[in-house]
């Protein structure tokens, strides 16, 4: 709830250092005063994204209400996030709320739990591991084996808004060279607009106790960075597609981040091995429709074109499917075809595809 209306969803996103309102709409539905104008930098193409800040909000989440807060709003949403999570979004929950509670992520059972910091004890099942705030943000060391199989240490950010399980920044360590199996790629949107790069597979990443191996990054194009200052001092991110294996608790006040393995953590990392990226649309983000097809792909190969409409997937409608689910189906290595109904332009098209690794 925000100032006593609501509900809204917000991303949970220690990524991000202010609580933040992407949906420009909610200034007008609580009657909002803008302040200062401001310009945010981040990845991708243009110069930057204007937006203001407001006074006077209060967050109130069952039963538990925040003291009156400053927030940016922006004018435009830059990251079209119910478009791409497929459900309706307000906005980025980030600092505040992390370092005002102890915070328990349980990724199996979708539960979301907050301890008062003093009386906190998170049990002997889970390791420890510490975690450095810079501007707001959580940073934890690691390591990694790229194509050299040299063990180059890592300085990353923890992530929980991310996508991707590992995105590494080539101009931090000239040690980071994108492998020569490689898919060059729009990565998302960040604050500035399309981000380009390159995905690839990692040997192997070490976190604490833990290794993976053969992990799924991202390798963003550093020239297309609106600003490098902040990010100079890392060598890159973990997302959710690897937090997601653990339950954690994070404990800003103590610098301390608690990890317990959960079943997926032994799950390989998966990726699209069809060629397309679908998002969600329509007046309730149940109709999905295909943002980019890849290149060399099956779905470019079969040409399948943006803005196509995806109707079906193996003969059952997905209008009742959530998008991670049609992500996990277009993914799954185990899947040798797939048969897709797809709209384009006013045409139907039923297409067989024989899916392949695209990385």
């Amino acid at each position: 709830m925000l100032n006593g209306k609501g509900p809204f969803n917000f991303v949970l996103d220690t990524g991000v250092g202010v609580f933040t309102i992407t949906d420009p709409a909610i200034k007008d539905l609580l009657k909002l005063k803008l302040g200062k104008e401001i310009i945010i930098k981040g990845l991708g193409e243009l110069d930057g994204v204007k937006a203001a800040m407001v006074g006077g909000i209060s967050v109130s989440m069952h039963g538990i209400e925040s003291l009156p807060m400053t927030a940016v709003i922006f004018h435009e949403d830059p990251f079209l996030l119910s478009t791409y999570l497929g459900i309706k979004v307000t906005g980025i929950v980030g600092y505040e709320f992390f370092s005002s509670f102890v915070v328990k992520i349980n990724y199996i059972e979708k539960v979301l739990s907050i301890y008062d910091v003093a009386h906190f004890s998170p049990g002997k099942k889970y390791q420890a591991l510490p975690i450095e705030i810079r501007s707001n943000k959580p940073f934890i060391k690691g390591s990694c084996l790229l194509e050299s199989m040299e063990e180059i240490p890592l300085d990353l950010l923890i992530d929980t808004g991310a996508g991707f399980p590992l995105s590494l920044q080539r101009f931090s360590d000239s040690r980071l060279v994108v492998p020569e199996k490689r898919l060059e790629t729009t990565l998302g949107l960040g604050l500035n607009g399309i981000v380009h790069g390159n995905l690839a597979r990692t040997n192997s990443l070490t976190i604490g106790n833990y290794t993976f191996n053969q992990v799924v990054t991202s390798f963003p194009d550093f020239d297309n960075w609106g600003s490098k200052s902040e990010s100079s001092k890392r060598n890159g991110s973990i997302g959710n597609f690897l937090l997601k294996r653990f339950s954690i608790i994070f404990d800003y006040n103590n610098s301390k981040m608690y990890i317990k393995p959960n079943s997926r953590i032994n799950d390989s990392f998966d990726y699209d091995r069809v060629g397309i990226e679908v998002v969600g649309g329509g007046a309730n983000y149940n109709r999905f429709i295909i943002f980019q097809v890849k290149p060399n792909s099956p779905a470019a190969e079969a040409d399948i074109k943006p803005d196509d409409e995806l109707v079906e997937i193996n003969f059952q409608p997905v209008k009742n499917m959530e998008l991670g689910n049609i992500d996990k189906i277009l993914s799954d290595p185990k899947t040798k075809n797939i048969m897709l109904k797809v709209i384009s332009g006013e045409e139907f098209r039923y297409i067989f595809l024989r899916m392949k690794d695209l990385i």
